[in-house]
C-alpha cells in the first residue's frame, strides 16, 4: 500500500485522468482505506468546482495562468 505522501503527489494526475489502470486502481484502493485522504480529495475537487464557478465568465491573464501552473507543477514536484 502506498503511503498517503505518495497517493497526494499523484492527485492531479488521478483527477485528469493521465494513470495507468493499476495506479488508477491503487490510489482509488487508498482512498477507500484512508479517510483522511479521501476527505482531502473531496475538499480538492469542491475547490475547483468553486474557483470554475467563480472564474467562469472572466478570463484569466495568460501571464497568471502560466504561473499558476508552474507553481503547481514545482510544488507538486512535477518539474
Amino acid at each position: 500500500m502506498q503511503s498517503c505522501k505518495e497517493v497526494l503527489e499523484t492527485l492531479a494526475e488521478y483527477l485528469e485522468g493521465d494513470l495507468t489502470g493499476e495506479e488508477r486502481a491503487t490510489f482509488e484502493r487508498h482512498m477507500q482505506d484512508c479517510p483522511p485522504c479521501d476527505a482531502f480529495l473531496n475538499t480538492y475537487r469542491k475547490s475547483g468546482d468553486l474557483a470554475r464557478e467563480v472564474l467562469k465568465n472572466r478570463e484569466v491573464p495568460a501571464e497568471l495562468n502560466d504561473r499558476v501552473r508552474s507553481f503547481l507543477r514545482a510544488r507538486l514536484g512535477l518539474d
